[in-house]
This record gives C-alpha cells, structure tokens and sequence, in this order.
C-alpha cells in the first residue's frame, strides 16, 4: 500500500513534468505527495585559472539559486493546486544523499532520468542509479520526455536474485493497480531457467491479485541488457520492474551494466529496487 511519494524536484521543463506524473500517480494511489529539491555545492570544474575561481564560483551559485526557485514554482503550480497535503523540502548538499535521506520516510522515491549531480568532472553518472541502491526504497525513474501517466501495461524482468524479488514486492500496489502484467526472463545458452522458477512467481502474483499473464516470456540471448532494452522498445509497455545491481560506481561508469545501461536507454518509466 502506498501512503507516502516522495519526488524530486529540478527547475527544469522535465522537472515540472516529472511533477505531473508523481501527482497523477499519487490520485491514482491515494498517497500524499512530497516534493524535494537539493541544492548541489558550487563546484568549479578544474578548467579555470585562479584568479577566475571566485568568479565562477559565485555564477555558478547564481544558477543553482535559480533553479531551486524555478523548482519550488514549479511544485507549488503543479502539486499544491491540485493536492491539500502535499509537502515541500529543500536541502542542500549531496543530492543522492540528502534525496536518500528523506526517502526514509516514503513509499516510493520518483527520480528524473536525466539529473546528474553537476559537473561531469566529478559527478559522471547520473543521481537514478545511486538513489536506487542507497536509499532502501523503491524508487519510479522517470524519462524527461515521458508522455503518459497510465499504469496499464507492466513488463517484469524477473532472473531470481534477490534484487529482483525485493523490485517485484515492492512494487506490488503498483501492479495491482495494472490491466496487463508480463514476467520476462533472459535465458544465457547453454543455461536453461528453472521452468519452475518464473512460474511460482505468476502463481505468487496471482495471489495478489495482479492481473499477470498466463505465459512467461523467456528469451534467449547472449546479450541480456541489449535484449532485454530491445524488447521493451517495441512492446507497448508502460512500465518496467527490475531489480538494481550495486556494482562499484566506477566499474559502473567503465563497463556498463544491467541497471545502468536500461537506466540511462529507457524510454518508459522504470520501477528498480535493490
């Protein structure tokens, strides 16, 4: 059951987008609504001269002020209007901390696909990832251009790990709230996949009330990230579930991943948990 959304905020176009759907989605599941905006330190990428840091510095904090008003314009416009207990926060700091922190005390956590810390210099990855496997929360990642607020249609990767069973659980009050629920499992040749495994899960689901399929899709493929992306790119999803993976950021930002690679390519909101 969900009571509690928490979504962050940015004083961007998909930022107040991001707003709509986390409101739509707090209706739809008769949750209230709170909204954050954090307020990264000034950091002045080592591309200036000394004598220019001061000057940097203080432009740099100019815009950050502007997007934290633009944030809560943006809140206030979208959320207040429309929801009697909606709450608004601002921190500053860390963003995938002080976003981490006040997600202790909500049922789900909405996040932007597109939001990155500040300078790729010394934040290269964006802020999804490392919420999703910090905060102990579900956690919504949302495209910037994302269109539709519908729940209808719900793709389930399922491989069995733990991170896996803690994503599809925690997003059960979601899933009852669908029409069309599909387990997906990518099978590696010559590996084979217990026929058991994903059908316990249908049954388990079943039981809950959710209105999954009668087959598991099982695809087999060597490339289980690039499969697995493909598929949902010409399905008519309007949401995946899937566990998220806590490989060390750096290995992360080298080599790619699961989580990372469906993170930054999907084009339809994405339900992770670790």
């Amino acid at each position: 059951m969900l009571r509690d959304l928490l979504v962050h905020v940015d004083g961007s176009e998909s930022g107040r987008r991001r707003v709509q759907f986390a409101v739509d989605l707090a209706i739809r599941a008769g949750a209230r609504l709170s909204g954050i905006h954090v307020t990264p330190p000034a950091e002045v990428p080592p591309l200036y001269k000394p004598t220019r840091v001061a000057e940097v510095a203080a432009h740099l904090s100019s815009r950050l002020e502007q997007d934290a008003h633009a944030a809560t314009i943006a809140f206030r416009e979208e959320a207040m209007a429309r929801l009697t207990d909606a709450c608004w926060f601002e921190a500053k700091g860390d963003v995938a901390n002080r976003v981490s922190d006040r997600a202790r005390y909500a049922d789900l956590v909405v996040i932007g696909q597109d939001e990155w810390q500040g300078s790729p210099e010394t934040h290269p990855l964006p802020i999804a990832h490392p919420v999703a496997v910090r905060c102990g929360r579900p956690v919504l990642v949302v495209p910037a251009a994302v269109q539709s607020n519908s729940l209808d249609s719900v793709a389930v990767a399922w491989d069995g790990s733990r991170e896996s069973v803690r994503a599809i659980h925690d997003a059960l009050p979601l899933l009852r709230l669908s029409r069309s629920v599909q387990i997906i499992t990518i099978i590696s040749p010559p590996a084979e996949s217990p026929e058991d495994d994903a059908e316990s899960l249908l049954e388990h689901l079943t039981r809950h009330a959710v209105a999954v399929g009668s087959n598991v899709l099982r695809i087999m493929s060597t490339r289980e990230h690039a499969s697995l992306r493909e598929h949902i790119e010409k399905a008519p999803y309007d949401w995946l579930v899937m566990g998220a993976y806590s490989h060390p950021m750096w290995m992360e930002f080298v080599f790619g991943g699961l989580t990372q690679s469906i993170l930054l390519s999907s084009k339809i909101p994405m339900l992770v948990s670790h």
